[in-house]
């Protein structure tokens, strides 16, 4: 792909087309879940000052935390992620919760999307043509601990921080990658996740991933590029060229590692080269995606957790949640 080509702006209508093959179709989904209606026209806004911009105009009607303050260790990861899209600086989650989620998920049964004619298996017991095995929204949200992992003080402070509102818990996923497979789904290649006008994407490792085991990678500062604005997943040679293959970012962590990225950046996740994955991922937007379930999963809180209505309306309904005393969290390296 030539200069000329990696910096043309796709045209309206290729925008248009990217999820809206016709006006019927796209009023036909817009009456199903008004949610859809946005994430059709997302597209549209294909450059990142555009979308941050509209996404700052919905942030200010957005709630915020009152008397919010961030500290200094705040920022410095605010700003990381500002200029190049992604964050390592979260401390990780102890080794006893990691433990017990995954004797948690290795429990359930997982099912493979990607061929439905499959019956739910084993999580050590996937068919050969299984590239991952995920779990429904409700078995993910009863799982110990998970839910109040999600609204840590720490991450939701930097989310805040960083969309300029309460951030909105949106699309959660918990799944088991497998090895020794010829990987074939589109985030498999490098993609911008076209989910909502700004957002965060959190990874939680539940096992251990290492430079030698094929691990995400991310295109630092593609957060900030207007290029390849379409929406069209990408090969290497592609975003080698164009972001320089010394910011090809591999994701490796042991398990507990948390990593934020700004998901409108590429970013893939290979399949590990052997064995299985266990991860946790979840988006913090500033608006609904269709993504997230409908109606909330939970009809009120687990007691005993102190949650943020704002933050998780969209997976927690409407039985009597507290306030959470999130004003900021001071970490480690203030």
């Amino acid at each position: 792909m030539t200069a000329v080509e990696l910096s043309r702006s796709p045209g309206l209508r290729e925008r248009l087309r990217a999820r809206i093959p016709s006006i019927a179709h796209f009023f036909t989904r817009a009456r199903r879940d008004w949610r859809l209606a946005l994430y059709d026209l997302l597209p549209l806004v294909s450059t990142p000052q555009r979308r941050n911009r509209l996404a700052g105009w919905i942030a200010r009607f957005r709630p915020k935390t009152r008397d919010f303050v961030p500290s200094v260790g705040l920022r410095l990861i605010d700003a990381e992620l500002t200029q190049t899209g992604m964050t390592l600086a979260l401390p990780p989650i102890d080794g006893e919760t990691v433990m017990a989620l995954r004797r948690y998920f290795e429990l359930i049964e997982c099912r493979d999307p990607a061929n439905p004619h499959l019956a739910r298996f084993a999580h050590d017991d996937p068919a050969p043509e299984t590239e991952a095995g995920h779990f429904s929204a409700a078995e993910i949200l009863a799982a110990p601990g998970l839910l109040g992992l999600l609204n840590a003080p720490d991450l939701l402070s930097v989310a805040e921080l960083y969309l300029g509102c309460k951030p909105l818990l949106d699309h959660v996923t918990v799944s088991w990658s497998y090895g020794g497979r010829d990987a074939t789904g589109e985030g498999r290649r490098f993609h911008r996740d076209f989910d909502a006008l700004r957002g965060l994407k959190l990874f939680i490792y539940l096992s251990n991933v290492g430079a030698d085991a094929d691990p995400p990678v991310y295109a630092r500062g593609s957060h900030a590029s207007p290029f390849l604005g379409t929406g069209k997943s990408q090969g290497d040679r592609t975003i080698h060229a164009l972001f320089g293959p010394e910011n090809i970012a591999a994701m490796t962590g042991h398990a507990g590692t948390r990593i934020l990225i700004d998901n409108f950046g590429f970013h893939k996740g290979a399949l590990p080269r052997f064995g299985a994955r266990l991860m946790v991922t979840a988006e913090y937007n500033v608006h609904p995606s269709p993504h997230a379930p409908r109606p909330p999963v939970l009809k009120s809180v687990p007691v005993g957790l102190v949650i943020d209505r704002d933050v998780n309306r969209l997976h927690v309904g409407c039985g009597r949640i507290e306030k959470a005393s999130i004003l900021f969290f001071r970490i480690n390296n203030k």
